[in-house]
């Protein structure tokens, strides 16, 4: 990728959500009330081959929530993100690829193919909005969410793999051809 394409996924996944957050905020914490849920992705606490720019952005808008959360809390405002897994979308047709990959061509191939598989066995939309809707009306506080029960699974496997081996076990094979 470009730097371009890099600082993209920066504005986009982490500078946009900061921003919108450094607009609401002030009026929450004068209230001394208010919610902020950020949708973010599994890709914000698992890093997946190919997919670096989008999970550093992920996992960055993610430590800003998480760091932000217990002062917001001390002013009645609760912050927590959601992390859905794939969401049955274009998300693979629409994803940058880098020209001329050279010697990635063939792990890019495989990658590829796993994650249309991913996404075409993936969550509705329908149900992921029902899982955001829910977590944004919920009377329990919780930081973190998941839209499914897959991305629950995924989401602790990394988070309880305090070495970093578990998760890039099973990445892995993600870019093994054929």
């Amino acid at each position: 990728m470009t730097i371009e394409q890099i600082q993209d996924q920066l504005d986009v996944n982490y500078l946009a959500p900061v921003n919108l957050t450094k607009l609401v905020l002030p009026g929450m914490r004068e209230r001394g009330s208010g919610r902020i849920l950020t949708v973010t992705s599994v890709g914000g606490a698992v890093g997946q081959p190919f997919a670096d720019a989008y999970c550093g952005a992920k996992f960055a808008v993610e430590g800003f929530m998480q760091s932000l959360a217990v002062v917001a809390e001390r002013f009645g405002v609760r912050v927590s993100v959601m992390e859905p897994a794939a969401v049955a979308s274009a998300f693979v047709a629409n994803a940058v690829r880098p020209e001329g990959t050279g010697p990635y061509a063939d792990l890019l191939d495989a990658y590829i193919a796993r994650t249309a598989g991913a996404f075409a066995n993936a969550q509705t939309p329908e149900s992921a909005g029902a899982a955001i809707a829910d977590a944004a009306l919920a009377d329990e506080y919780r930081f973190r969410w998941q839209s499914s029960e897959g991305a629950t699974a995924f989401v602790g496997a990394s988070l309880a793999d305090t070495d970093g081996s578990r998760v890039l076990g099973f990445t892995r094979p993600w870019i093994a051809a054929g």
